[in-house]
């Protein structure tokens, strides 16, 4: 069982300026949870937080009911792929996969056979066996998406942490690593944190979603039941009413292609 809670945690910056505020927050095991927002709410400092990224101001962060706000990230048992794919430019896609796993020490050190064994299967899983031996820049933005996600998931980590990691990609390849995403975490059953802006992003991909807004909390329930019972002007105008624009849009074009 891999749970994360949040227990009225806040981050408070020098200049006074408070990201997150008193955030009481559930994630359970095995679910697929989407931070969602518009810029500036809160939700990316939410997720590193987590990550160990950032600093607790005040509250608690718990990982299967361990406190880890003093722990270094490394020692957390997380995964994370950021919106930047950071990548080594130099490095083989296999060795790009097996890099965190040839850098580790003492305990978490394994054999050189196992590392092996670990990228071959993330590279069965993710497409990408045919491309262990190219660098970077000759794979596609999709390809080069799937390797971050696949040095994460090499580690098997508790959580895997994502943050807004298709946001460089155009429309039709978003769609399509939505769905690989989705099918991933339905085989693996990894518990999940994903923050992203977009609306269509977290209705598709997610089992519960979590709207912030100013860094509060405003809505935590399944999307469509978000959807149909938003609990606040707030969450009916960011998501209710952009999706119903974009529907409308929508129906708007295909009337003018009949």
């Amino acid at each position: 069982m891999v749970n994360v809670r949040y227990n009225s945690v806040s981050k408070k910056y020098d200049d006074g300026f408070e990201a997150v505020k008193e955030l009481n927050l559930e994630i359970k095991d095995g679910e697929f949870l989407v931070l969602l927002g518009p810029s500036g709410c809160g939700k990316s400092t939410t997720l590193r937080m987590l990550a160990g990224l950032e600093e607790v101001t005040s509250g608690e962060i718990q990982i299967d009911d361990v406190t880890v706000n003093h722990l270094p990230p490394g020692a957390r048992g997380l995964g994370m792929v950021f919106q930047s794919y950071a990548l080594y430019p130099h490095m083989s896609i296999a060795d790009n996969l097996s890099f965190g796993l040839r850098m580790a020490k003492g305990e978490a050190k394994l054999s050189g056979d196992e590392i092996k064994a670990r990228v071959q299967e993330a590279a069965e899983m993710l497409d990408l066996v045919d491309h262990l031996d190219k660098k970077p820049k000759e794979l596609s933005g999709g390809q080069r998406q799937r390797v971050a996600l696949g040095r994460a998931l090499v580690r098997r980590p508790k959580v895997l942490l994502m943050d807004e990691p298709l946001s460089n990609l155009d429309a039709e390849l978003r769609h399509q690593m939505r769905s690989e995403i989705r099918k991933l975490h339905d085989e693996l059953g990894t518990t999940t944190i994903y923050v992203t802006h977009d609306q269509i992003e977290a209705m598709t991909l997610a089992d519960r979603i979590a709207i912030l807004d100013k860094g509060v909390l405003q809505q935590h329930d399944e999307p469509l039941n978000a959807y149909h019972n938003p609990a606040n002007d707030f969450v009916k105008g960011f998501l209710c009413q952009h999706i119903d624009d974009l529907v409308q849009t929508a129906n708007n074009l295909f009337k003018k292609t009949e």
